[in-house]
C-alpha cells in the first residue's frame, strides 16, 4: 500500500507524489541472476533526503535521494545502469531477489512508505505494477524507463506505423497514428535501398491519424522518431518495407543434402547498396540471430549460414568467405522449402524436390539449377537488384604501338578500376569519386604482357572483371 504520513491540512494543498516501486526483474533467463536482476522506483517530483528499500525485514539499504532523476534503478553491477539524467542508480549489494516464491518489500522515503508483496516470479518476466494499485503483471522489462501500458499519469507521445501501400513510381504510401499527445514534430528518415542516395531526412509534423509519402525506387528503410519522453519504447518507427520483386535480400544457395561430414548450408546475398543489420535477418519460422545488432551484411556481400559454422569451415577449406552459426534445424532431403524474412517481413523464398537436384548438390534458386560457389555470385544476372554502375571500353583489343585503353564509369559511388595480369594479379588501380562522366586511361599496354589481362571495376564487394587481349 501507497501512503503518506503527513497530516491532512484544513486547506488542501497538492503534495507531490510519493516515491514507489513500479518494476521487478528477479529472474532473467539470458544473463546469470547476479548480472541481470534489477528493482525499479518512480519518484516522480518528490524529493527528500534519503530512500530505504528492505526485502523481508532485512537491515534496509540506505541511498542519497537523487536531485534530478525522476526513476532510481537498483542493480548489481553498476555499469548496467544506462547514463540518463532522468535515471538514478543504486547497488543491491548482497540482496538477492526470490525467483521461486513471493517477497515483501518496504520502501520509506521522508513521510512516504510504500509496502508491497511480490508474487513468486515466471524465468525470464518482469513484474510490472498495474497503475498504483497493488496488482502485478508479468511483462517484457522496461528497465529503467516508464511503462505506458500500467503506469499512470507519466509524460507519453507514442507513434506506430499502420499501413504501407507501395505505388509503382511513387513511392509508399504511410499511414500511421499518434497517441498520448495533440501533435509532436519528428524526425522522418527514408533510405531507398535501390538507389545510392543515402538517408534522406524532414522534420515533419503529426497529429492523430497522419499520412506521410516516402519516395523510394522500391524496397526503403524508414525510420520516424518522436522527442524522447519518459516512455520512450513507443517513441519510434524503425521498419524496412519490401516492394514486390525488389527484396534487398535473397536466397542464392541451398545446400539441403551435402555429403558428410559437410553440414547444410545456405548462402544469402545481400543485393542493396547499403549494409543491412544481420540481427534482423533470420529464416522464417525456424532458427535464432544471425548476429549481434551491431553487425551488418555489407551492400552485395554474401553470407553463409549454417548451424556448424567450424565443421562447415573446415569442410571448405578457405577462409575468405563469411559464415554465421544459427539453430536452423534440418533441411529435408527429399522436398522442402526456406523462406528469408528481414524483421518480420518475408522477402525471399525457395522450395525443393527430389527432382530438383540430384544429392549430394545444392542449388541456386534464382535459376533453379545446381551450384557450388560458396560465397561467390556470377557477374549480373538475376541475384542483382540493380548493378551499382554502367561502363564502357574504347575496345577490348590493345596494341603497344596504338592508343591506351579508356574506360568510362558511370557510377554514383566511388569506385575502384583496377588492371589484372594474365594471374588475376593487380598491376595497377585507381579511385574514381562518385558521378564521374570522364573518360580514364588504364596502361593496360605497359603493365601487362602480350596476352590477356583484365580490367576489374568494383564498389564495396561487387566487382566486375572484363577480359581485354595486347598485341604487339
Amino acid at each position: 500500500m501507497r501512503y503518506a504520513l503527513a497530516a491532512l491540512l484544513a486547506v488542501a494543498v497538492p503534495l507531490p507524489a510519493c516515491p514507489m516501486f513500479v518494476e521487478f526483474f528477479p529472474d532473467p533467463t539470458d544473463v546469470a541472476d547476479g548480472e541481470g536482476e534489477y528493482v525499479e522506483i518512480r519518484l516522480d517530483d518528490f524529493r527528500a533526503e534519503s530512500l530505504l528499500v528492505s526485502l523481508d525485514l532485512k537491515a534496509p539499504l540506505a541511498f542519497p535521494f537523487p536531485r534530478s532523476a525522476n526513476r532510481v534503478a537498483l542493480v548489481h553491477d553498476s555499469t548496467a545502469c544506462p547514463a540518463r539524467d532522468s535515471l538514478a542508480c543504486g547497488l543491491l549489494g548482497t540482496y538477492t531477489l526470490p525467483n521461486s516464491r513471493e517477497s515483501v518489500w518496504i520502501l520509506r522515503s521522508g513521510t512516504c512508505t510504500d509496502s508491497v508483496t511480490i508474487p513468486a516470479p515466471k524465468p525470464g518476466k518482469a513484474l510490472q505494477r498495474v497503475g498504483e494499485t497493488d496488482e502485478w503483471a508479468f511483462t517484457a522489462g522496461t528497465f529503467g524507463v516508464a511503462d505506458p501500458d500500467y503506469e499512470l499519469g507519466i509524460r507519453d507521445c507514442g507513434v506506430r506505423l499502420d499501413s504501407a501501400e507501395w505505388r509503382e513510381g511513387v513511392g509508399w504510401a504511410l499511414r500511421g497514428f499518434l497517441g498520448g499527445c495533440d501533435s509532436s514534430g519528428a524526425m522522418f528518415e527514408v533510405l531507398d535501398l535501390g538507389s545510392a542516395g543515402g538517408w534522406r531526412r524532414e522534420e515533419v509534423s503529426l497529429s492523430g491519424r497522419f499520412g506521410l509519402e516516402a519516395v523510394a525506387k522500391g524496397s526503403a528503410w524508414i525510420r520516424i522518431a518522436l522527442p524522447g519522453d519518459a516512455a520512450p519504447s513507443n517513441d519510434s518507427v524503425d521498419r524496412f518495407l519490401v516492394a514486390e520483386g525488389k527484396s534487398p535480400v535473397a536466397l542464392t544457395e541451398i545446400h539441403h543434402c551435402p555429403s558428410e561430414p559437410e553440414p547444410e548450408w545456405v548462402e544469402v546475398y545481400n543485393r542493396s547498396r547499403y549494409a543491412l543489420p544481420l540481427s534482423r535477418l533470420r529464416f522464417c519460422g525456424r532458427g535464432g540471430l544471425w548476429g549481434q545488432p551491431a553487425d551488418s551484411l555489407r551492400p552485395y556481400e554474401s553470407v553463409l549460414v549454417t548451424k556448424d559454422s567450424a565443421e562447415l569451415r573446415e569442410f571448405l577449406g578457405f577462409r575468405d568467405v563469411r559464415i554465421v552459426q544459427t539453430s536452423m534445424g534440418i533441411l529435408n532431403n527429399v522436398s522442402g522449402s526456406l523462406s528469408l524474412c528481414l524483421d518480420s517481413v518475408a522477402v525471399d523464398s525457395a522450395a525443393w524436390t527430389k527432382n530438383t537436384v540430384t544429392c549430394p548438390s545444392g542449388f541456386n534458386p534464382l535459376y533453379a539449377r545446381a551450384e557450388n560457389t560458396p560465397g561467390y555470385q556470377r557477374p549480373g544476372g538475376k541475384q542483382a537488384l540493380e548493378e551499382p554502375f554502367a561502363y564502357k571500353l574504347s575496345s577490348r583489343v590493345v596494341s603497344r604501338r596504338g592508343g591506351p585503353l579508356r574506360v568510362s564509369v558511370e557510377s554514383e559511388s566511388e569506385l575502384l578500376l583496377r588492371l589484372l595480369d594474365s594471374t588475376g594479379h593487380a598491376v595497377w588501380s585507381e579511385r574514381i569519386g562518385p558521378m564521374s562522366t570522364s573518360w580514364h586511361e588504364v596502361p593496360a599496354a605497359e603493365r601487362c604482357g602480350i596476352g590477356v589481362c583484365y580490367v576489374s571495376m568494383s564498389v564495396g564487394v561487387f566487382e566486375k572483371v572484363v577480359g581485354i587481349v595486347v598485341r604487339p
